[in-house]
């Protein structure tokens, strides 16, 4: 199957009278062909000096974006000088990527999320994205692999080096703690 073949279809809900104090502005792009489901990605969108402290909404609402919003955001939900320079219109904060097991490890949902990004941008975007795998327990939950030998580095970091480098070679540049950006152009049609 080809990845560039396959459908992306976006949601995103909210209360009708919801404001941007105490949730974040959640989109989530589903990655299919007709009758299999390839995986998903959930983007935040926030518009720089319109989304009242997204820094404060993100804190009560965090899902994913844990050092995010730290990165991008001051205390009082100004964009930070890692992000300012860039002078976005709008921001989307890629929180999480999802494939199925069959998918992982082939690029497929990180080419996948990077089309999704554009394609919910307008001139002026930034994507943002902490190249990290997920894991199923909670933050405050010890992963599965421990060593007590410091020379035995933990899978996940080499992940997160593969991680990284696969975001760079999309475009994505390093902006501080581990947090990445893209100046999003959308394509010449």
């Amino acid at each position: 199957m080809d990845p560039d073949r396959l459908h992306i279809s976006y949601t995103m809900r909210q209360f009708a009278d919801e404001t941007w104090k105490e949730r974040a502005e959640r989109w989530t792009a589903k990655f299919y062909v007709p009758d299999l489901k390839i995986g998903s990605a959930e983007i935040t969108r926030v518009i720089p000096g319109v989304t009242p402290n997204p820094r404060l909404a993100l804190e009560v609402d965090p899902g994913y974006l844990e050092r995010i919003p730290r990165v991008v955001f001051t205390k009082d939900g100004s964009l930070a000088p890692a992000v300012a320079h860039l002078n976005p219109t709008l921001l989307l904060l890629l929180e999480s990527v999802h494939v199925t097991d069959e998918w992982r490890g082939k690029g497929v949902g990180m080419r996948l999320a990077v089309t999704a990004l554009r394609r919910l941008a307008v001139p002026g975007t930034v994507a943002v994205c902490y190249p990290a795998p997920l894991h199923d327990h909670g933050p405050d939950e010890p992963c599965s692999y421990v060593s007590d030998d410091p020379e035995v580095r933990r899978p996940d970091e080499e992940a997160v080096g593969r991680l990284r480098k696969a975001w760079e070679r999309h475009g994505f540049r390093p902006i501080g703690e581990g947090v990445y950006a893209l100046a999003l152009d959308r394509p010449a049609r």
